[in-house]
């Protein structure tokens, strides 16, 4: 019964809210023509909101929690209230606006105004009906109150009743790929220029191989491919390079379910090689062979309570650590994160597989307040090194309604070069309008810091100034311009033999869809590179995607780089890339990819140019 009460109650509302006007703006910064303008005011004529003592209503400044809890408080104070007027009767006033309601519901809703003797004609009509039936009223009343208890008793029994939320569903997926590529070139030296081509940052972003000393290995005029071969340590990532003729077969496994508050996703990957061996124009193949091996497996776990929140166990593609230690690197770990002591916390220990010694460690809190979110770390490497970091640091925290900060501190030490030293970030962010931010950066490392595998702008001992604008042209268009400047140290400069000059980069991109079209430019280029007078760097990108129908999608890439070193090339190309994905049903699709890049490396300049072609079909089950 009181829930039928609060149900009348919010009807009420929201039909008075439907056809009373907006009250008259409360506050100086909400203008009359705002979209959010009649919604607000309403909310303060019903005592839920109000503005800041200064009289606006800063809608740009986050709510609090404890904003939040005040308004629905009043929100319940107003439900009740009606509710305990509702225990008395309609008073009559309350039946006279009801009626003031409907009557302008129905002035709104009908061309024509209904006249008092169109009213009285409906009311004899309901009479008659009402003498007519009224003993099939009286039945019904009855049987609507047995209904209604019955009704009550079977909610009652349900909920008593223990029903299992268990939920276990598992899927499988064969996909089929075959590769194909071309290698154009009469030497070695071609080839080799083609796999620097393919494994350029811009291009396929691979690592190439190396010997036991960690130097890039690639095949030379006076070797043999088998000589070539006995040369590499670590083949990297080989197998990513595009391979002359290769045919492979991957099979996927997941196991998702519903436990009580608890759910669980496994993932396993599994590749096989059954139907021929690979060619490779480097020396690499994997052999023909027809047993699974497990590619990777993940297994993830989110519990609904405080003190354990999620798990992860097993492959972690592009793992984010921390931008100065392993950022967006591929890892076998173990996270977990957990809630305690009021505090949200987060464990990670993992490596990088079983031919590399080294491991990670991490501890990580953080808490959010009203006015910041506040975090501190503990991450470490065993392994090649015993490096420690000690980060603490805020995000988010409010200056002004328009106006943000972030920084953080890094304590830096590694114990195989017995060395200590700082990094320190700071980010500003102010909102221009609805539509636009400008922001700035400062990052500074120490010259005895040490990076591992981070994604800073250089490893250690170096300081970097950026000014940054983000404009929303439109609901369906954005702009980016960045400017950066980047100075460096003695101690990096003399290790890495750079120049002496700071380097500027000019970053601008802009992001459009268009109907059924996505559209990407982005241009960046840099002045004074590798900290050299006159080493200009310059890339463009151009990316679109076009969704033909529902069921198939259409793309293409390209990306023109070139770096100059006064006037001697140090590399260039252009990398052109489509795609073709078809979904054939809901559990066969068809994936599509050509690939071709032709360009010069180093000087004296050798050309390589290399194609690809690979095509998959994916079954689901």
């Amino acid at each position: 019964m009181q829930m039928k009460k609060i149900i009348l109650i919010m009807i009420i509302i929201f039909l008075t809210a439907a056809v009373l006007p907006a009250g008259a703006q409360s506050f100086s910064d909400l203008p009359a023509n705002h979209w959010a303008y009649d919604a607000i005011n309403k909310l303060v004529e019903a005592g839920i909101i109000e503005g800041y003592p200064d009289g606006e209503y800063k809608g740009q400044r986050t709510m609090s929690r404890y904003e939040m809890a005040v308004m629905v408080s009043r929100a319940l104070d107003n439900v009740y209230n009606e509710l305990d007027t509702l225990d008395a009767g309609l008073t009559m006033g309350q039946a006279e606006d009801a009626a003031a309601v409907i009557r302008a519901l129905m002035e709104k809703n009908l061309q024509d105004e209904i006249t008092d003797g169109q009213v009285e004609e409906v009311a004899d009509i309901v009479d008659a009906l009402t003498y007519e039936m009224e003993a099939e009223l009286r039945v019904l009343g009855v049987e609507i109150n047995k209904s209604a208890q019955a009704l009550e008793e079977l909610e009652a029994t349900i909920a008593e009743l223990k029903i299992p939320e268990d939920n276990i569903e598992f899927t499988a997926a064969v996909n089929s790929v075959f590769e194909s590529a071309n290698y154009k070139g009469e030497n070695n030296s071609e080839i080799a220029a083609a796999m620097k081509l393919w494994a350029d940052s811009d291009a396929l972003d691979l690592d190439l191989p190396v010997n036991t000393a960690g130097d890039v290995v690639l095949p030379q005029n006076t070797e043999t491919i088998s000589d070539y071969a006995k040369r590499v340590d670590d083949w990297k990532d080989a197998d990513d390079l595009p391979s002359e003729k290769r045919f492979w077969q991957e099979y996927d496994f997941k196991i998702k379910g519903d436990l009580g508050d608890s759910s669980f996703n496994l993932e396993l990957d599994t590749i096989t090689n059954v139907f021929t061996e690979e060619d490779s124009a480097f020396a690499y193949a994997e052999a023909d062979q027809n047993q699974l091996q497990m590619d990777s497996a993940l297994l993830t776990v989110d519990y609904n309570q405080k003190l354990f929140k999620r798990l992860r166990a097993g492959d972690l593609d592009d793992y984010h650590l921390t931008r100065y230690f392993v950022d967006e690197e591929d890892v076998e770990a173990v996270e977990v994160r957990t809630g305690y002591f009021d505090l949200d916390w987060t464990f990670f220990t993992g490596g990088f597989g079983q031919a590399d010694n080294d491991q990670l460690f991490l501890i990580k809190t953080k808490k959010e307040f009203d006015t910041a979110e506040i975090y501190g770390e503990i991450n470490q490497l065993r392994g090649s090194d015993r490096i420690t970091n000690l980060e603490l640091g805020f995000k988010d925290y409010y200056l002004t309604d328009q106006a943000k900060t972030a920084a953080a501190v890094v304590f830096n030490k590694s114990k195989n070069k017995d060395t200590d030293d700082v990094f320190f970030n700071l980010r500003g962010d102010y909102a221009v309008g609805d539509n636009s931010d400008i922001y700035a950066v400062v990052d500074s490392a120490g010259e005895e810091f040490t990076s591992y595998k981070g994604d800073l702008e250089e490893d250690y001992d170096f300081d970097l100034f950026k000014l940054g604008f983000d404009y929303q042209l439109n609901q369906d268009s954005e702009l980016m311009i960045a400017y950066s400047l980047v100075q460096i140290g003695d101690q990096i400069q003399a290790d890495k033999i750079y120049g002496n000059q700071d380097k500027n980069i000019i970053e601008l991109a802009l992001n459009n869809k268009n109907g059924a079209f996505k559209n990407k430019l982005a241009v960046e280029y840099t002045i004074n590179d590798n900290y050299t007078d006159n080493y200009q760097s310059r890339l463009i990108e151009l990316a679109s995607e076009y969704a033909l129908s529902e069921r198939t999608t259409a793309a293409a890439a390209l990306v023109n780089k070139n770096q100059d070193n006064d006037g001697t090339n140090v590399i260039n190309y252009n990398y052109l890339k489509a795609n073709l994905d078809l979904e054939l049903t809901d559990s066969i699709s068809w994936q599509n990819e050509a690939k071709y890049i032709l360009g010069e490396v180093e000087a004296p300049e050798t050309e390589g140019e290399s194609n690809a072609f690979t095509t998959s079909l994916r079954v689901n089950f």
